[in-house]
């Protein structure tokens, strides 16, 4: 029996909305960014059209190449602590015998996740007010010299922006981890265990080459998280002291709502996006692994 016309199309008409909103808020947007980028377009004037002008005076930015030499620094340890901290406590958890030692480990490796970004961020950057935190430490450790303002340091402030989050096992990449663990197969693992492998053997030779697309979608995650957000760094320094700590997507940030420079910050956000989508294709197609 044929379905009517109206059957056919019912289940188009309750995505359609999603449709929408996407062309709306994303697709429109990003179509108007990329206009713009090639204008002058500031708050409350009349724009013209430049051409690549905009685009030649972001090579030529020297705040713009340094916020780039601080975001490759910050997103090559970045994406090595979201997969080599987690991995590490994965590991550890997987070698755990006791299965209510386990839950209880696996519980206290999830509960931050409960805390908001925010919150963590603030809290570190507590740790560095030059009149508490680590401060206070150093001086009860009678270790005074080595005592500094940290956030406010040119020589030290993009480092302890780095540190912050420390021993940094993200809940979600431990978990993606830990379920990739629960995964390879527990005869494979029985195997090696009474061909008298170790567990570092074990480690290299049998989770690791498991765990490889895992790997990928986590090095994926946290290399496009790395370059396009900037809260942490705009809570803790504002990309200060001076441009210390700046970086790309801060700097577009403050170009458009700080200097209302709409045409040169959306140039400043296409140049990312591009970054992002090369640097996120390349980095795939160098993790490809076969089925």
């Amino acid at each position: 029996m044929k379905r009517s016309l109206f059957s056919r199309i019912l289940p188009y008409l309750f995505i359609a909305p999603t449709f929408v909103l996407m062309a709306i808020f994303s697709y429109y947007a990003i179509g108007k960014t990329v206009l713009d980028s090639f204008t002058d377009s500031a708050f409350g004037m009349k724009s013209h059209w430049l051409g690549l002008d905009n685009y030649v005076r972001a090579f030529h930015d020297d705040m713009f190449v340094t916020s780039f030499r601080n975001q490759l620094i910050i997103t090559v340890t970045t994406v090595f602590n979201s997969i080599f901290f987690p991995l590490v406590a994965a590991e550890l958890l997987f070698f755990v015998r006791s299965e209510r030692v386990g839950k209880i480990v696996k519980m206290a490796f999830v509960i931050p996740m409960l805390v908001p970004g925010l919150v963590v961020t603030l809290m570190w950057k507590y740790l560095y007010n030059p009149n508490f935190g680590f401060n206070t430490l150093l001086r009860a450790l009678d270790l005074s010299g080595l005592t500094r303002n940290w956030l406010n340091d040119s020589s030290v402030a993009l480092i302890c922006v780095i540190l912050t989050g420390f021993p940094f096992i993200s809940g979600m990449y431990f978990l993606i981890l830990h379920n990739g663990l629960n995964m390879v197969s527990g005869e494979l693992y029985e195997a090696a265990i009474i061909d008298g492998a170790t567990s570092m053997q074990v480690v290299r030779y049998i989770h690791v080459p498991n765990l490889k697309p895992y790997v990928k979608t986590i090095f994926t995650l946290s290399l496009i998280g790395s370059l396009s957000g900037f809260g942490q760094i705009y809570a803790m320094t504002g990309g200060g002291p001076g441009y210390a700590t700046m970086i790309p997507s801060l700097l577009m940030y403050k170009v458009a709502f700080g200097d209302g420079q709409f045409g040169y910050a959306s140039a400043l956000g296409m140049v990312i996006m591009l970054v992002i989508v090369v640097l996120t294709v390349v980095s795939r197609k160098l993790l490809k692994t076969e089925e």
